[in-house]
């Protein structure tokens, strides 16, 4: 910011989950750079002179954006991927399931982040579900592994979706940074198959639940992070009807 322009901060509060940092220069071509955190406020620079036209336009756009966060709408996220040149949209927040591991911890879980998203490679769309192993137990206590990548089942209802095995690099499928990684651990993605209409499937399940196998042992993942309102959001966006 030129230290000779006066700027205008606007910062609005509320239950918005997003913050969207903008500079904006009149008559200056440049990039824009945003990065997507959980927070609760929307803040926006504006780096001109304090001109009343500026302030009104940009005040009734951030209006029109906090508006929509305050709908609580969970908007899927798009971006151009710099590393592969995709166009990559994520659901906003991922499924995240759980296996009680009380055998080994007063309160150890092993988890499975789920996540859907859409990579557009010069107007070829492909699906995949991203699949993340985790776990809070110590790895100390276990005497038995996490699950493995395949065979992977997804019981949708009376529905059993096997998902097809892609690989361990979302890289490869066009996403060149991890999405919805867990909080803990180092846990490597798995990359799964699918098309639209499966997803559309998950989204309106009333009851989802993850079958995996670990050491020769089917173990049944519970629903526990429920966030089926995203996935749905996810499917109206790519199906254009947002």
């Amino acid at each position: 910011m030129a230290p000779d322009r006066p700027a205008t901060l606007i910062t609005l509060r509320g239950p918005a989950r997003w913050l969207c940092n903008a500079t904006y220069f009149p008559g200056v071509d440049g990039s824009v750079l945003w990065a997507a955190v959980v927070l609760d406020r929307v803040r926006l620079v504006l780096a001109s002179p304090a001109r009343k036209y500026w302030r009104r336009l940009m005040t009734a756009s951030l209006a029109l954006l906090c508006c929509a966060a305050f709908a609580g709408e969970p908007s899927p996220l798009e971006y151009l991927d710099e590393d592969t040149g995709a166009t990559v949209t994520v659901v906003e927040e991922p499924l995240v399931f759980e296996y009680g591991r009380r055998d080994l911890a007063a309160n150890g879980h092993d988890y499975a982040t789920l996540a859907a998203a859409s990579v557009n490679r010069g107007g070829k769309v492909e699906y995949v579900l991203i699949v993340y192993f985790w776990s809070t137990v110590d790895p100390r206590l276990r005497t038995d592994s996490l699950p493995a990548a395949e065979p992977l089942i997804l019981q949708a209802d009376d529905r059993r979706i096997s998902l097809k095995l892609r690989g361990h690099s979302a890289h490869e499928a066009g996403i060149g940074t991890a999405i919805h990684a867990p909080p803990v651990g180092n846990a490597k993605p798995n990359v799964y198959g699918t098309d639209l209409a499966t997803v559309r499937f998950i989204g309106a399940a009333r009851q989802l639940t993850l079958l995996t196998d670990s050491d020769g042992t089917t173990l049944s993942y519970g629903l526990w992070t429920d966030r089926r309102p995203a996935l749905q959001q996810f499917v109206r966006h790519m199906s254009g009807q947002d």
